[in-house]
């Protein structure tokens, strides 16, 4: 059922991605064409409202074509890239916030640009037995943006993100030790010990992740 969904999402994303860039409109009816911008634009919020994304692509994409200028477009990109984050569909969420970037990049908002493209990474993990390459990959990231942008606006948000990314490392560090302990493998229990301390975030509270016996068994 998983892959079917993501397949299904890749298909969406690269039916996106094809109608943005002939700029072709959506629109199946000869009485919705030439339209104001307003009249795609509320339509896509009623779509998003009511948890039809696949109609709200559609408006969007009806709005671009139509009105390739108008200044609604780059509200509508922010608003598809949170809904599809929300939907927890990735690719989609990815696809229209590199959109924005690409369109409406400037000196002015490259901050919440920054932010918007770790936060859709942060939603973009699911497992985290299953994703520990992506979090890895997200921990390196992250802290060397950190480092390097310190006058960021939206950096408490980041080092948020930062930090439950550390924590998702945590826990995948502590499950291995689990297992190395059950095996005596005491040095390789010394080598993650040694991990947790590194990442800074072992005296933070937080609530595990509930993971199912049957899951623990074939994750291992």
């Amino acid at each position: 059922m998983e892959n079917l969904i993501r397949i299904k999402s890749l298909a969406r994303f690269l039916s996106i991605a094809f109608l943005s860039f002939l700029f072709i409109s959506c629109s199946t009816s000869v009485e919705e064409m030439n339209k104001p911008a307003l009249f795609w634009y509320e339509r896509m919020i009623i779509a998003i409202t009511d948890g039809d994304l696949e109609r709200a692509d559609n408006f969007f994409n009806s709005l671009q074509s139509e009105h390739i200028s108008s200044p609604l477009i780059q509200e509508a990109l922010i608003l598809l890239a949170n809904a599809h984050m929300e939907k927890n569909e990735h690719l989609l969420a990815g696809f229209f916030a590199s959109e924005y970037k690409t369109r409406y990049s400037n000196v002015n908002n490259v901050d919440y640009i920054a932010f918007l493209g770790i936060e859709t990474n942060y939603y973009a993990f699911g497992n985290y037995a299953k994703d520990q390459g992506f979090i890895n990959s997200n921990i390196s990231n992250i802290s060397g943006f950190v480092l390097l942008n310190k006058n960021n606006k939206y950096l408490p948000y980041i080092r948020h993100i930062l930090t439950a990314f550390r924590l998702s490392q945590l826990e995948i560090n502590k499950e291995v030790i689990r297992i190395y302990n059950m095996k005596d493998k005491e040095e390789a229990v010394k080598i993650y010990q040694q991990k947790n301390e590194e990442l800074g975030v072992n005296d933070i509270e937080y609530t595990p992740s509930n993971i199912p016996w049957y899951v623990r068994i074939f994750s291992w």
